[in-house]
């Protein structure tokens, strides 16, 4: 988020210097006497539209893809020029009623007015782009409050150094190029800066990347219908993994929380999602090889309860005397065990070893998959194909685990005869087989095998 507010600052204030190099050879300096429309509108016009269009690539930029970042310049930009044509106009206007009874408070309100204006019609174009009410309105108050400023500030440098600046351009109660120069580029970066700030301090809720293309970045959720995929213009675009759906999941805001309706394959807090559940802050979501976490500012949700209350059962029916309660038969006279009671057998011994266990009894079942225990693959089947499986964070490897603790290419199975044998690749936590670290070793069915913090069992 902190990344986003530089960028509309930033871009807000090359916005503005754009405005200047192409306004300025245009530009008189001695306007005062006589109001020349055509000059007012070229220059809110101008000067709008390059600072509009560079906000909408900041916040084009900031959801990192080229839809979005084409879409933020083209509606920066018309949001931007419309805004400082009205605005500059609305400033002259005050200008015009209120300099005459007023002097030079009446310019400075006028300015201030205008420019106001101005800001607050650019930043409403960025909540254009990103389709959300919440942040129009959010840009719409950042973006006045850094016009309203802006526009002060120009004629404080008018004021300030106008009179120096002025004599060495023979020009007559204007600073100039300097002063424009300098105003308009604080104005564009007065804009971003509000817009920005007011967007963090009043969000509510969004989605952070834990893993995966742009990892540690948050994705804003201030709008109904959010949708996450794969698509360019979804409002948490994940680029790069052909197992993420163009709209794999929808956010929703209902009854004053948030629910996740599944549009494909996806986790919530590592099981899987077969119909719309309540998120909660904190919750975590694995779509393909992404991982993320939705998160609530304190205070903006209940915590939904994820169990179901179920009723108590029934108590079970009276049992006979001298019979079993489960199956109604008579215990054995002589182990006084029931009827339904499973008697163990050697083979289900798990006491018994190799080496000491009777030929005709199988022990040890050969291991052909890896099930996942904890974090976002539990319950997960992976099976080791014939020429092996690779492991670690990349999405190169054939079992892909989400979890900072795991190298890039941790680990390797091999199918060596009729058993799998687990390599260390170099990984920077390790590999364990039943809290033992290895480098090389055979897998049986029933080991616990670790890589890193990520724990799976052998079948």
């Amino acid at each position: 988020m902190v990344q986003k507010l530089l960028y509309l600052m930033v871009f807000g204030a090359i916005g503005g210097v754009l405005a200047w190099l192409v306004n300025e050879p245009l530009t008189t300096d001695d306007i005062r006497r006589t109001v020349d429309w055509g000059e007012v509108v070229r220059f809110g016009v101008l000067s709008g539209g390059f600072i509009g269009a560079m906000i909408g690539l900041a916040t084009g930029l900031s959801l990192g893809t080229g839809k979005h970042i084409l879409r933020g310049v083209a509606i920066g930009a018309l949001g931007g020029a419309l805004g400082g044509w009205i605005g500059l106009t609305v400033g002259q206007v005050v200008y015009s009623v209120f300099v005459v009874g007023m002097g030079e408070v009446g310019q400075i309100v006028g300015r201030i007015l205008g420019w106001g204006v101005f800001g607050a019609l650019t930043g409403l174009s960025e909540g254009v782009i990103a389709r959300s009410p919440k942040r129009m309105r959010n840009g719409l108050l950042g973006g006045a409050i850094g016009g309203a400023l802006g526009g002060a500030l120009f004629d404080f440098l008018a004021f300030t150094f106008g009179t120096a600046v002025g004599f060495a351009l023979r020009a007559e109660g204007e600073a100039g190029a300097p002063s424009r120069a300098v105003a308009l580029t604080l104005i564009g970066a007065g804009v971003g800066l509000f817009i920005g700030l007011l967007e963090v301090i009043t969000r509510s809720a969004w989605v952070r990347v834990l893993y995966g293309r742009n990892e540690g970045k948050d994705y804003p959720i201030d709008r109904d219908g959010a949708y996450i995929g794969r698509d360019e213009l979804a409002d948490v675009p994940l680029r790069g993994d052909p197992q993420v759906a163009p709209r794999h999941a929808e956010i929703r805001v209902h009854g004053g929380g948030y629910w996740l309706t599944p549009l494909a394959p996806i986790r919530l807090n590592g099981q899987p999602m077969t119909a719309p559940a309540a998120l909660n802050d904190g919750d975590t979501l694995q779509i393909g090889s992404f991982r993320l976490q939705f998160q609530l500012r304190a205070g903006q949700a209940q915590r939904v309860p994820r169990d179901t209350v179920r009723s108590p059962l029934p108590p079970p029916p009276p049992t006979l005397p001298g019979t079993c309660p489960y199956c109604g038969q008579r215990p054995d006279p002589r182990t006084g065990a029931c009827a339904c009671t499973p008697i163990a057998t050697a083979a289900s011994t798990p006491s018994l070893s190799p080496s000491y266990a009777p030929a005709s009894v199988a022990v040890v079942a050969r291991a052909t998959a890896l099930v996942g225990i904890d974090g976002a693959l539990a319950g997960q089947r992976f099976t080791v194909p014939p020429n092996g499986l690779t492991i670690g964070r990349e999405t190169d490897n054939g079992l892909i685990i989400p979890d900072p603790s795991v190298s890039r290419h941790h680990a390797r199975i091999a199918v060596e005869g009729d058993a799998l044998v687990v390599y260390d690749l170099g990984s920077t936590n390790g590999v364990f087989v039943n809290e033992q670290r290895v480098s090389k070793q055979p897998l049986r069915a029933g080991d616990i095998v670790r890589f890193g913090a990520a724990r799976f069992r052998v079948e």
